[in-house]
């Protein structure tokens, strides 16, 4: 193994590190050796030092100019935070840092341009930027080290396939450099790693989370009082404590119900940048004890010393819990203590079944989205701009070379003749020559995250932008005079003119929660048919020892099973008729029943030549259906379906569809 250099052992040692924590020691010689590796380890376990240490050895020993390491973060947030983190280690080791992101200042940019820093902390849609500079692209023949932090948060997207296409574009300038994924969270670690480096050998290094949580699960009552009550238990006890919600408009609510405790803010993704900010900094101040936040917390930003983390509600999938109580405890050997407060049975079987999953350290896969046409097409573009002209021969080797390009050559042909119809490239004979079209199109298409526009809430009174609405909910929703709440608080609609809502804080009014699209978590099959196991095996206490849940969840289905005879499990699948329509029990996770759902809704109106309304969750379908059509006819179409038939209907269905028009768009 390669030895560290002494300047680096000098600042370790005056950081304040008297020993390697356990993640460091397994990483570091890896890394020190030229292995690529994907690091998963519970936050708050040094997963940034493991592998940032090795890198700046790295680096000490490097000469010229150009980007040495690449950092990249799937958030701004991120990358501020890091950047506030390798500040020290840089300045002591004599390196230079920088930050570029879409909101790097002009002045900063040029800055890089003349003089680039040794580590630049960035985002996969400003890697995308950096070819496209020609003085940038020559920075990039230093690179040595690429690090992708929260891997687990882009594997599966659009993101991270174009990402990890322009990785394969960088080797052409700097050569086989070295990769490093970290994630705290990861269920197939060789499908993540290989998703990184392609064919490269990856080394694995996996820390178990499960002794590093604390996961209680409490049950309350259903109604949304009973469920504050709770919550408001946990935070009058002193600790500074983190409160995930599963969906901004929940956020809201029970930021709304907070408030006049004081000492509370509430944190999401559709508040403004300036009032994110501000919330972290008085939280990790201490000027608030009490932060209530959605996924938008999920991921590594420093906010200071956290107690103790709540669930309100199911978390709906292991890998969310565990990366939301990681964030209890934030220090290398701290224990992360979490409690999740369910409300009702569903509920409450789903949070035992992710708890107990959670402890065994049974975490969901991540699975990347391979040979996605828009992506490549999106990244043959991309080439043509950066290079002027380029043969297809080329082409086809730097995206096959991605763990998530095309594979053959008529598949890529394919897409660059459709490319051509729209005028982003051309072609002569085996080479594709660039448009000034593209170019235009790629200013304007870095990102594979989907356009999706959003007005910003502006307050009269304090001149201040307080957050932004989809659009979905202004047209749907909103009027002046309407009153709805945002950050915890009453807003009336004043107008609704120039792109943007003013309002005014209400005062004794009642407020529709703002609805935003598409932001429900789905449970997944797994789950789902666990939460059926238990419900027929009643073996509760292998989950919880608590006995109000215990007495209560068994009591619960031996009501269900004296009234309906049968309890729906992940081997009983039962059908009842309501005053709404026909209800099939099935315990399958939302994907696999909307996929059901929607071939029993298309046959019924086949058949019977009427629209049927659909609505669902993980555990039962509900089919809105006319009184002439019985629970024996939607039995007979289920038991007469054929598996091997039901990916056609689909297809031909949902052809039809606003969801397949809304997905349309986004390509």
């Amino acid at each position: 193994m390669q030895q560290l250099d002494s300047r680096i052992i000098n600042v370790i040692k005056n950081r304040g590190f008297s020993k390697l924590s356990e993640v460091q020691k397994q990483a570091i010689p890896k890394i020190l050796n030229g292995s690529n590796l994907l690091l998963i380890a519970p936050t708050g376990t040094g997963k940034t030092e493991s592998a940032m240490i090795p890198v700046l050895n790295g680096m000490l020993n490097r000469e010229g100019n150009g980007f040495k390491t690449l950092y990249i973060t799937p958030l701004r947030a991120l990358n501020r935070d890091i950047l506030r983190r390798m500040e020290w280690w840089c300045q002591n080791l004599d390196l230079t840092i920088g930050v570029r992101h879409g909101d790097t200042k002009q002045a900063e940019r040029r800055k890089q341009v003349l003089h680039p820093p040794d580590l630049l902390i960035t985002t996969p849609e400003t890697i995308q930027a950096l070819f496209m500079g020609k003085r940038l692209r020559e920075h990039l023949r230093s690179v040595r080290y690429v690090i992708v932090d929260e891997i687990h948060d882009i594997a599966g997207t659009k993101r991270g396939a174009q990402l990890v296409i322009a990785l394969e574009r960088l080797v052409r300038y700097a050569g086989d450099f070295q990769r490093i994924g970290l994630s705290a969270t990861v269920g197939n670690p060789k499908e993540v790693a290989c998703f990184l480096t392609g064919d490269r050998p990856c080394s694995i290094v996996e820390v178990p989370v499960a002794k590093f949580l604390d996961i209680r699960v409490e049950l309350t009552g259903e109604k949304f009082d009973s469920q504050v009550q709770a919550v408001r238990r946990h935070t009058k006890k002193g600790p500074s404590t983190l409160i995930f919600v599963n969906t901004r408009s929940t956020a809201e609510s029970l930021g709304h119900a907070l408030l006049k405790d004081g000492d509370v803010d509430v944190h999401h993704g559709s508040l403004s940048r300036e009032v994110r900010i501000e919330a972290e900094d008085r939280f990790k101040q201490g000027d608030i004890k009490t932060l209530i936040c959605t996924s938008s917390m999920e991921l590594g930003i420093d906010i200071g010393h956290v107690e103790h983390v709540i669930q309100f509600g199911s978390p709906r999938e292991v890998s969310r819990l565990v990366q939301r109580i990681g964030r209890a405890g934030h220090q290398i050997g701290k224990i992360s203590k979490g409690t999740i407060i369910a409300s009702g049975f569903d509920d409450l079987c789903e949070s035992l079944v992710i708890a107990l999953r959670a402890r065994q350290g049974t975490v969901e896969d991540v699975i990347p989205s391979y040979q996605a046409g828009d992506v490549i097409g999106n990244q043959v573009a991309a080439i043509a701009v950066e290079y002027g002209e380029i043969s297809i021969d080329e082409v086809f080797e730097i995206i096959s070379r991605s763990s998530v390009g095309v594979r053959d050559k008529e598949t890529l042909e394919s897409i660059t003749r459709q490319l051509t119809e729209h005028y982003l490239i051309r072609i002569d004979g085996n080479r594709i020559i660039t448009t000034g079209r593209a170019r235009r199109y790629l200013s304007g298409n870095l990102s594979m995250i989907p356009d999706e526009r959003k007005f910003p809430v502006y307050d009269i009174v304090t001149r201040r932008t307080v957050g932004t609405l989809d659009e979905s909910f202004i047209v749907t929703s909103l009027h002046t005079g309407a009153v709805f709440i945002a950050r915890g608080q009453l807003w009336r609609v004043l107008d609704l003119e120039e792109g943007k809502v003013t309002v005014e804080p209400a005062r004794n009014a009642e407020g529709e929660l703002p609805s935003w699209e598409g932001e429900q978590i789905p449970v997944p099959y797994e789950i789902a048919m666990e939460v059926g196991k238990l419900r027929r095996t009643r073996d509760f206490e292998t989950y919880t020892s608590d006995k109000t849940s215990i007495k209560f969840a068994k009591g619960f289905l031996e009501l269900i099973e004296k009234n309906h005879g049968v309890i729906p499990t992940d081997q009983i699948i039962s059908l009842e008729y309501s005053e709404e329509g026909v209800v099939l029990n099935i315990c399958s996770g939302h994907q696999t029943n909307e996929a059901i759902g929607r071939v029993l809704s298309i046959l019924l109106s086949a058949r019977f030549g009427t629209t049927i309304g659909l609505e669902l969750d993980a555990y039962r379908i509900l089919l809105r259906v006319p009184k002439e059509i019985s629970v024996t006819d939607v039995r007979e179409i289920l038991t007469d379906l054929k598996p091997e038939h039901i990916q056609g209907i689909l297809e031909l269905a949902m052809k039809r569809t606003s969801l397949f028009k809304w997905k349309l768009v986004q390509i």
